[in-house]
């Protein structure tokens, strides 16, 4: 007999949420108690050689990180760092940390771009995302990929892996301040740190070891839905936040209450924090974990980790999506996704200093607007696909609803109006996959606008319009026995955010949408 397991959040998840969160979320009684009975070790420090002393006193130990401990020995972590460059793309080279002259003595060619990337909880270095975002980096720039792979020391339990990312951040920035000495005037601003999940605060670390210890800046970090278990509140050092670099970019892509099952961080910390779909509910993500176990071969243990953790590794996918990119790949600085959705954040500004490009090429885009260095904060949103490659372009659809005797006749309509765009009047172009708004109610006169996402077309000049009839046994209002359903519309208003290019287009001779019945609409039928 085959167990049937539900579509929405199943027992095994909550169980599992359930274990972690007693490690991790505590009240206050439960604070005040590890603050003061066991609270003298806070007092304490432990010394690791020349990576400095950690203490657990505050901000270490707070009311929202009533557990705190100290990094395990460097022998039990294991550390490791591994140098990819072109020359030695597939198989790389181990930097040894504790050899004299390491930095001379590598393939390391300091002053070219340097990409350090590094992996969360539960992972390794050798894991497939850091191979291939390694790869990507490589294909984009000729640079050097160092990977730190800290797998010792990312097991559970939780609070333990979160302590060790200290002793890793103050090692990385030890190697990095022996490169800054190969480097010249440029420091370490050429250097981008890339982390997920705890991998991203460990980025942080990385940067405020340098900056106190050695007076030295990093050019820029990336937090890939940066962990919020024990960073929830809190603030530098604890956490990375935009002071940690000179630029520092955040995708969030599971940022929701941890209790609900969520991994990444609801704050925004950076100088830009990307919103992807609203920061949750990932595109491709909300299938049921049978299907997850299906797409993985029937591997149980495969397609459970990939439905628990869908939303929060669809980061480090998009910023990968994002280094060789298919499109434009364009954010918009907006409020809320639903305010995005509904069209009122298209507006790019006088300079397009609203629309800032998703992901690594990013800051390039930022700099020109607010220039190196600022302090300035934006929140953006944008829609992807929930497959490679995820990038979209974004069109505003503005549809006006017929008011004519005939479309009062009929009434309105419940259904879903699709969208195909085409560079042809024809249709002998290429033309988009169908995108389209979400099912509602559709009144004679009235207007809509909402904004879709679908493939880019740089040069619109048509759209190819479906209306899909939404009937319902308990609603009289779709029932349709004497006619067949259809919508009457007047025109479409187009707008694309990535060509900046607008198109009004009519039905010919104002012919009905009947349902299953696409139209090509072009601007001389108006």
């Amino acid at each position: 007999m085959v167990a049937v397991i539900p579509n929405n959040s199943s027992v095994i998840f909550q169980t599992l949420i359930y274990v972690l969160n007693q490690s991790i979320v505590q009240d206050e009684s439960s604070y005040n108690y590890y603050y003061m009975k066991i609270g003298k070790e806070t007092n304490a420090k432990k010394c690791y050689g020349i990576y400095g002393c950690f203490e657990l006193s505050p901000p270490w130990t707070s009311e929202h990180r009533p557990v705190s401990l100290f990094p395990d020995d460097l022998d039990e972590i294991d550390p490791n760092y591994f140098l990819y460059t072109r020359k030695n793309r597939m198989k790389p080279s181990v930097i040894d940390v504790n050899e004299f002259e390491y930095v001379e003595n590598s393939d390391i060619e300091p002053e070219k771009p340097i990409f350090v990337v590094t992996h969360g909880y539960m992972e390794g270095g050798s894991i497939d995302w850091i191979y291939n975002t390694a790869q990507a980096l490589l294909d984009a720039e000729d640079s050097n990929v160092i990977v730190i792979d800290w797998h010792g020391g990312s097991s559970p339990p939780y609070t333990q892996a979160v302590a060790n990312i200290r002793l890793i951040g103050s090692m990385t920035a030890h190697l990095l301040y022996d490169i800054a000495a190969y480097t010249g005037d440029i420091g370490l601003e050429h250097v981008h740190c890339i982390g997920h999940s705890l991998g991203a605060h460990l980025c942080g670390y990385v940067g405020y070891t340098l900056q106190d210890q050695f007076n030295l800046s990093l050019g820029r970090i990336s937090g890939l839905d940066p962990a919020e278990p024990h960073f929830a509140k809190a603030a530098r050092p604890v956490r990375l936040d935009r002071s940690a670099a000179k630029y520092v970019d955040i995708i969030h892509t599971d940022a929701s209450q941890f209790i609900r099952g969520s991994l990444g961080m609801t704050e925004s910390i950076g100088h830009v924090d990307y919103f992807p779909n609203g920061g949750t509910n990932q595109p491709g993500c909300g299938k049921s974990m049978v299907q997850f176990i299906k797409d993985e071969k029937g591997s149980f243990f495969n397609g459970m980790k990939k439905y628990l953790a869908c939303n929060h590794v669809r980061a480090h996918q998009v910023f990968l999506d994002s280094i060789n990119p298919k499109c434009s790949y364009l954010s918009v600085a907006c409020t809320s996704i639903q305010d995005f959705i509904d069209g009122k954040c298209w507006d790019c500004g006088e300079y397009g200093e609203r629309c800032i490009k998703f992901g690594f090429y990013g800051q390039k885009h930022y700099n020109k607007f607010y220039g190196n260095g600022m302090n300035f904060s934006l929140n953006q949103y944008l829609i992807t696909g929930g497959e490679k490659p995820f990038c979209r372009g974004h069109y505003r659809i503005m549809v006006k609803v017929s008011g004519s005797l005939d479309s009062k006749t009929h009434a309105g309509e419940i259904g879903q109006l699709m969208f195909t765009m085409h560079s042809t009047t024809d249709g002998s172009g290429f033309k988009t996959a169908p995108a389209g708004f979400v099912s509602g109610y559709y009144e004679p006169g009235g207007i809509y606008m909402k904004v879709v996402a679908t493939d880019e077309v740089m040069d619109l000049k048509a759209v190819e319009v479906e209306w899909r009839f939404n009937s319902s046994l308990f609603n009289p209002l779709t029932w349709r026995f004497l006619s067949k359903p259809k919508i009457f519309l007047t025109k479409i208003i187009v707008w694309g955010l990535e060509n900046q290019q607008s198109l009004t287009v009519c039905p010919k001779n104002q012919q009905a949408l009947i349902n299953g019945q696409s139209q090509l609409m072009i601007p001389t039928y108006c």
